[in-house]
């Protein structure tokens, strides 16, 4: 299939943008086979920046919509509508309806193609110098190689060699050292999936490993595998250890009548079961949708509003998964108590198993809050954990897939927002600012770059994702990237950080869900001037404030160091 047949208009001329990320304007649309460009005819000579063209993918559109202006009088042209998957919303008005529809076919066409294959990043040519390739930075021999420091209770296996076990594992593996690759073929066959426990990350203060997997097929028969139980208990050393199920009660429950279930106490008897309940996928789902609803409402009263952001559910998923992660990393920083094991699971291991171990570590370990820290907890626990980011992430808030719709969910974006909590609360311990979030939500679901392509490692091998595209890190990495995303007030906290779920510290993510928000364009230009100004030049009083305080901390600190070794015993 070549994408030329797919398009039925090629440009619409003097298309007025009457709503979009920049003030209303006239200009041209350009339909090629990944973008549409808006390349402005008229510009304003008090707006002169608006004169650039705007570019946007096909992809990141999540629905086209089409109507005529006046239904009494169609002559009048039509409107048509672009629902972005990062919420942007373009509105444009066309004066022939034909050509309206036309270009609605098109790019509802475009946006809809199914599967990768045809995706940009596979047509892209990297105009930057790439100074450290992204697709080798996160080498899983490299971490296991600084695993070894720490310990050497644990080794790297090839069982999984041509993805010949779990279709959705990545080949190399890092498993418990006494334990053959025999007994992890037997545990797979186990789990579902195939999914057997493997070492998410090894606390080095506390000597503490997080293993994930997913769900034990136990089923309605009890079924037993003494071979996974042998796994699970070569974890334990000193201490009892935990799992903690991602599910609620009933979901395990529904989950045993098909064949599903939970570890039996009586066969895993050294093993505390916990559950902390992660909402699922569909939940999920109706839950962004429900929200992004809610913030784009403006006729409603306060009281009303705010009642609808409770019953959206999007902060309840937020907090419960950070209320999972935080009870994670409690059980792995035991006070005085070291080397307990702990092992994570909910269904099939593939969703809010991933969110409560790859936030687990941001809560504990201070390197995974740095921005190349952050990036090997993304590669390591969501891409090559399997993450399947094609499915989930084909269509966000405002569409659904006619063959993907099952399985898609903003499952990923639970978790960013859920980073977003904790940096609001300790925003001095992130290497990063909210922004490096954003710029990850929005290439999660369109992209350039290959790096979410595919929905596992096997994909991305069988399709060549990883020598035919270039690797978002390699973006993220080049300089004149990376300082955007810098937070110049970091001020390192080593060790453990501990997010408040309470009701008054899960906040709306403003600058997510309200971004492209804005009054309509009734200022003059000197108003617009003013206000720019103050707002850059306090942002700028607030960085240098922030910055005075950390340096004043840090002074306290050195000082009290002082004096504790210049006072008398």
């Amino acid at each position: 299939m070549e994408l030329s047949d797919l398009i039925e208009v090629t440009r619409v001329r003097d298309a007025f943008m009457r709503k979009g990320p920049r003030p209303a304007q006239i200009g041209d649309i350009c339909i090629f086979g990944h973008h549409l460009i808006f390349a402005p005819t008229a510009v304003s000579k008090e707006v002169p920046d608006n004169a650039e063209e705007f570019w946007l993918l096909h992809k990141a559109v999540d629905r086209v919509l089409c109507e005529p202006i006046s239904k009494e009088n169609p002559q009048r042209g039509g409107l048509l509508a672009l629902k972005c998957k990062n919420f942007l919303m373009i509105i444009f008005e066309i004066g022939d309806l034909d050509i309206c529809r036309a270009t609605a076919r098109t790019i509802e066409a475009l946006s809809n193609i199914n599967g990768f294959l045809h995706d940009y990043a596979f047509f892209y040519n990297s105009p930057f110098t790439i100074l450290d390739d992204g697709w080798s930075a996160f080498d899983p021999e490299q971490e296991f190689s600084r695993l070894m420091l720490s310990t050497d209770a644990f080794r790297i296996s090839s069982v999984n060699e041509n993805f010949a076990v779990c279709s959705t594992y990545p080949e190399k593996l890092i498993v418990p050292k006494g334990i053959g690759d025999d007994y992890l073929k037997i545990s797979a066959t186990f789990r579902e999936g195939g999914r057997f426990p493997v070492l998410s990350y090894f606390h080095k203060e506390t000597r503490s490993p997080l293993v994930r997997c997913s769900q034990p097929l136990i089923g309605p028969t009890n079924r037993r595998c003494r071979e996974d139980e042998t796994i699970l208990n070569s974890l334990l050393t000193l201490n009892r250890g935990y799992i903690i199920d991602t599910r609620s009660k009933s979901s395990a429950t529904a989950a045993k009548a098909k064949g599903g279930g939970a570890e039996p106490q009586g066969n895993y008897r050294q093993w505390r079961y916990i559950q902390c309940p992660i909402p699922r996928q569909r939940e999920i789902h109706d839950a962004l949708t429900r929200m992004v609803d809610v913030c784009s409402e403006r006729k409603v009263t306060s009281d009303r509003w705010v009642s609808r952001v409770g019953q959206a559910g999007w902060l309840s998923a937020v907090a419960a998964s950070l209320e999972a992660s935080a009870n994670v990393a409690q059980c792995i920083y035991s006070e005085g108590l070291k080397e307990v094991p702990v092992v994570i699971h909910g269904g099939d291991g593939l969703d809010s198993t991933l969110i409560a171990s790859s936030l687990a570590q941001i809560i504990l370990d201070s390197d995974a809050r740095t921005i190349r820290g952050f990036e090997s907890v993304i590669e390591r626990e969501w891409i090559c954990a399997g993450h399947p980011f094609s499915l989930r992430n084909n269509h966000c808030a405002y569409a659904e897939g006619t063959v993907t719709g099952p399985y898609e969910s903003p499952v990923f974006l639970v978790f960013l927002d859920a980073v977003h909590q904790m940096i609001a609360q300790y925003p001095l311990s992130f290497e990063f600012d909210e922004s490096f979030l954003i710029f990850l939500f929005e290439h999660a679901y369109a992209s350039e770059f290959g790096s979410f392509l595919g929905n596992s490692e096997k994909e991305k091998r069988e399709n060549g994702i990883r020598k035919k595209t270039v690797s978002l890190w390699s973006h993220v990495h080049h300089p004149e990237t990376m300082k955007q995303f810098v937070n110049v007030c970091y001020d390192p906290t080593p060790g453990v950080i501990w997010p408040s779920v309470a009701p008054q510290c899960i906040k709306i993510w403003d600058r997510l869900f309200f971004r492209w928000q804005r009054p309509d364009n009734s200022w003059s230009k000197p108003e617009t001037e003013t206000i720019q100004s103050l707002a850059d030049h306090w942002k700028l009083r607030e960085k240098e404030l922030t910055a005075k305080a950390s340096s004043l901390r840090r002074s306290v600190i050195e000082l009290s160091r002082e004096l504790r070794v210049t006072s008398p015993i």
